[in-house]
């Protein structure tokens, strides 16, 4: 074991915190993390007048098309929109990052991404086409919001401003710092997009977007997610950077299933957040809910105290007491059924939506993470069977967790009664 751990330390733990400092991608973190209201209240307006269920509501909805039609525009100004305030958000963080002023990189970023769609020009006159100011235009908005803040970086390094004199006031002057970048950054997308017709958004959601969504709709990429969470939660560094990378992928693939459940077509995608952060993290990463009834009821009483102590954060699937209070941080026989809980969970939950006997996640969206997983998943499913598959999950976990539990808690008594000893 200690060899391992020292294997994580030299090779895992570098290259981890390496990605979790980037600049670049931390900015795309928060800039999504920005978004969250906006993709719950959206995916809630959504839910309501979609629900499968009862039949006599769903003909009310069905007979109510002026309801239905006014629900709807909350899902259209937040979903139907998200990749510009994606642009906005990556923008501001960005610019904050390099210690410029943050509403103009936000600014700049998204009339960027803007100049990447362009106008139509009709009889009755000219329209922005919305195609790709959802989730599809996701990763488009991500480029944008990059390239025009470095825009900006390039400028501030070559200290490319307009210089206005002294006695201007400081607001009215920091506004006037942006305008080269932002033409500059404008012109160039709009020369590469409209001049030469290279379609940034049509190459990404044609090409880039489908490779993507079918990698994450894949197995293979959540057994990674979860066996790089033990390996990284065993060695102490937060995983977060994992959830960064995926979840653009993860929203692109949620705005298409809340698409399919508005055209009434089969559900797409099962690669977005629910799967993992509803279906297998019941009670936090590892699934530790099951660890943390078992010690509310242990022999031992440390972890007694700290599972009920415990107990409520763990239903919000918030687990770091758990976490640094047992530990599971470096303790070799936790860690195993913290690993081995979750790979078995990640391939119930993928042959039951592959299968079909869990309803499709149409409403992934309608849940955050720290929602308690018996309740988001029939959330995000809008059927029992989301329920369901929770309850199995947890049951899987809690046979798990129990013989490794009992050796820990075997060993913690031993301990506690070591300590009695020697203060006697």
């Amino acid at each position: 074991m200690n060899k391992l751990t020292k294997i994580l330390e030299t090779t895992l733990i570098p290259v981890m915190n390496k990605i979790s400092n980037q600049r670049h991608l931390g900015a795309v973190r928060d800039g999504l993390i920005a978004t969250i209201p906006l993709t719950i209240i959206g995916a809630i307006f959504l839910l309501i007048p979609t629900f499968p269920w009862p039949q006599s509501y769903v003909q009310f909805m069905a007979d109510s098309p002026k309801i239905v039609s006014v629900l709807m525009i909350p899902f259209q100004l937040t979903l139907g929109l998200l990749s510009v305030y994606v642009s906005f958000g990556i923008g501001l963080k960005l610019a904050k990052s390099y210690g410029f002023d943050g509403l103009a990189g936000g600014i700049s970023a998204t009339l960027t991404f803007f100049t990447t769609i362009g106008f139509t020009a009709l009889e009755e006159g000219s329209f922005l086409s919305t195609a790709y100011l959802g989730g599809e235009g996701m990763f488009t908005a991500i480029i944008s919001a990059i390239f025009a803040v470095e825009i900006i970086h390039l400028c501030e390094k070559l200290n490319w401003k307009i210089k206005l004199p002294a006695s201007v006031p400081p607001n009215v002057g920091s506004s006037f710092d942006s305008l080269i970048p932002i033409t500059i950054s404008v012109t160039l997308m709009a020369i590469i997009v409209h001049w030469f017709g290279f379609d940034i958004n049509q190459l990404i959601s044609t090409i880039i977007t489908p490779l993507l969504g079918a990698s994450s709709d894949s197995i293979f990429l959540p057994l990674i997610y979860v066996t790089l969470t033990a390996l990284m939660w065993f060695v102490g560094i937060h995983p977060a950077v994992l959830a960064a990378v995926l979840t653009p992928i993860w929203m692109v693939n949620s705005t298409a299933n809340m698409a399919a459940v508005v055209a009434g077509t089969p559900i797409p995608h099962i690669g977005v957040q629910p799967f993992i952060f509803t279906f297998l993290w019941i009670g936090g990463g590892g699934g530790t809910l099951a660890l943390c009834l078992y010690m509310c009821f242990s022999k031992s009483q440390s972890l007694k105290s700290l599972g009920r102590l415990s107990i409520v954060p763990s239903i919000f699937n918030i687990n770091e007491p758990i976490l640094f209070g047992v530990p599971i941080v470096l303790n070799p026989i936790l860690i195993i059924p913290f690993l081995l809980g979750p790979i078995i969970c990640t391939i119930i939950t993928y042959i039951a939506f592959t299968s079909g006997l869990v309803q499709g996640m149409g409403y992934p969206l309608a849940a955050a993470w720290n929602f308690p997983s018996f309740i988001a998943g029939p959330l995000c499913t809008a059927h029992w069977s989301g329920a369901v598959l929770v309850i199995i999950n947890f049951i899987v976990y809690c046979l798990v967790y129990y013989p490794f539990f009992k050796v820990f808690e075997k060993r913690t008594l031993e301990e506690e009664g070591g300590l009695e000893n020697e203060v006697q």
